[in-house]
């Protein structure tokens, strides 16, 4: 019989091999990118707008879905005319089939879309969960969350077609939540479940489906706005829409110092590698075999995987460690 450090070394072993394979099979790659469509929300800024660029400069087809004027014609000058940016709000459904219409106009006789990316998104309003309205959450929900189902399954008979791909950016926070984000986290949870669902439902089709669960990235749902600002201008929004109890339950001097932590809070935990999240997209719509997750960023990684398996008193204890600078509200301080 093998000893206990045998038992050690062959399970060692056999894990090494298996990351080997893993690692030699995860880099395989589609091929023929000049015959691949592929659709992205929200390319404005950030994450689409990079990967946009970068799907053109590997050869790819793209029809980059754009909020703003300005962010269509920013794209169509930068990049190759393998890019056809177009109008797309996802959070109005004529805009989702109008965009549809286009697109299948566009594509080459009898194909399809080889991939949907799911980049759109949207913050919303932050700070504790009583300042937050029922119109802030139908607000981010409609555009992270209603906006992503209606798209993915206007698009989805294209993408039947080809055999293709579902990618849909989630967020750590969608597995973990945070008491500062609410709204935004429970649209997160509501991707997990919604992109769950739809991979196992539709893989007799030929058609995988992946989720991105970023960290914390400095980057931009505010349209260029520096997370500083963009947490500051949210926050105080949240504040000036309070009740007078509400506010008066908190204190003025809460408001005034919740509003630095959260700034330092977001900048300390937050990346700035954007092409970390960029390669988890490329490689969820070209890989040959896709993964079903991908989390991006060390404190998704680690601090986040982490939490999804620690018990709650754990992971509890770990939000208030974390949070130990916060204001105590007025209430609590009589």
């Amino acid at each position: 019989m093998l000893s206990c450090c045998g038992w050690t070394g062959t399970l060692l072993v056999g894990y090494l091999i298996y990351r080997l394979f893993d690692m030699f099979f995860r880099s395989l790659r589609i091929g023929k990118y000049d015959q691949r469509y592929i659709l992205v929300t929200g390319c404005d800024t950030g994450f689409g707008n990079l990967l946009c660029r970068r799907l053109d400069s590997l050869g790819c087809h793209v029809f980059a879905g754009c909020y703003t004027e300005a962010g269509i014609q920013e794209l169509t000058k930068a990049c190759s005319v393998r890019i056809h940016a177009l109008p797309l709000d996802v959070t109005k459904p004529e805009s989702v089939k109008e965009a549809f219409h286009t697109i299948k106009a566009k594509l080459p006789q009898g194909r399809g879309l080889w991939g949907v990316m799911n980049n759109a998104g949207l913050m919303g309003s932050m700070g504790p969960p009583e300042w937050q309205t029922m119109s802030d959450y139908k607000l981010v929900s409609s555009v992270n969350l209603f906006g992503l189902i209606d798209t993915t399954m206007t698009f989805l008979p294209l993408v039947k077609i080809e055999k293709g791909r579902v990618v849909s950016t989630a967020s750590i926070v969608g597995r973990v939540s945070s008491p500062t984000c609410i709204p935004y986290c429970v649209t997160k949870f509501g991707v997990e479940g919604f992109m769950d669902g739809l991979r196992r439902a539709i893989y007799q089709f030929g058609v995988k489906c992946s989720i991105i669960e970023p960290g914390i990235h400095n980057t931009t749902f505010w349209q260029k706005t520096s997370t500083t600002e963009a947490v500051k201008h949210t926050v105080a929004k949240s504040w000036d829409e309070l009740s007078p109890d509400n506010q008066k339950e908190f204190g003025k001097d809460y408001y005034d110092k919740i509003i630095p932590e959260m700034v330092v809070g977001s900048v300390k935990f937050a990346s700035t590698r954007f092409e970390d999240v960029v390669d988890a997209y490329e490689h969820a719509l070209l890989a040959v075999y896709p993964r079903p997750r991908y989390m991006v960023g060390w404190d998704a990684r680690i601090i986040g995987r982490l939490l999804i398996h620690a018990p709650e008193w754990f992971s509890d204890g770990f939000g208030r460690l974390i949070t130990k600078d916060y204001p105590i509200p007025a209430a609590l301080r009589k």
